[in-house]
């Protein structure tokens, strides 16, 4: 009697979904635990997790005021192993406070979490600085002109006569410059 074969389907493998499809609740979840493990549970208390797509070249940034961490979606769609170690990062500064920067409450913050303290990451921010409207403001005093990245520059005065300036509008040379990735 000859064995009865069974057609074997190919293993396909599912797309790993990106950092920025993710439940940001998931991850608020996610950085709460990590707390918890480090002993400073009570610390992330009302802690959220939200993906801020302003940021250009930073992984992550720590709100202390809003107990919240900001991730960069786009950044981390680009380099997804990053998504864990960014959270941790960002939770090693709430726990450590807002005034500890990356020195020792900080390193202590993350050898706690498990996690190397490492402050800047090495990955290819290139095409990711966002574009940024230039605005050209008229002095009318002098006629003196500026350009400035910021619509609502009202607070600004002529370096000149001291007059405050008027919004011109859009800068006539295109309009827009690339923006720093800072």
């Amino acid at each position: 009697m000859d064995q009865l074969e069974l057609p074997l389907r190919a293993v396909v493998e599912r797309p790993r979904r990106r950092p920025s499809a993710r439940r940001p609740q998931a991850l608020a979840r996610l950085a709460r635990w990590l707390a918890r493990r480090a002993g400073e549970g009570r610390r992330a208390r009302g802690l959220a997790v939200v993906f801020n797509p302003r940021l250009r070249s930073t992984a992550g940034r720590a709100d202390f005021r809003a107990r919240a961490i900001e991730l960069n979606p786009r950044l981390l769609d680009r380099h997804p192993e990053e998504l864990v170690a960014t959270l941790a990062h960002e939770l090693g500064h709430l726990l450590a406070g807002a005034r500890a920067g990356h020195g020792e409450r900080w390193r202590a913050a993350m050898a706690a979490l498990g996690f190397p303290a490492e402050t800047c990451h090495r990955l290819d921010v290139e095409g990711l600085a966002a574009r940024r409207r230039v605005w050209r403001w008229r002095c009318p005093g002098c006629g003196e002109s500026y350009r400035r990245r910021h619509r609502k520059a009202h607070r600004y005065a002529c370096g000149r006569c001291g007059a405050r300036l008027r919004l011109d509008g859009p800068d006539a040379e295109g309009g827009r410059v690339e923006a720093s990735g800072g």
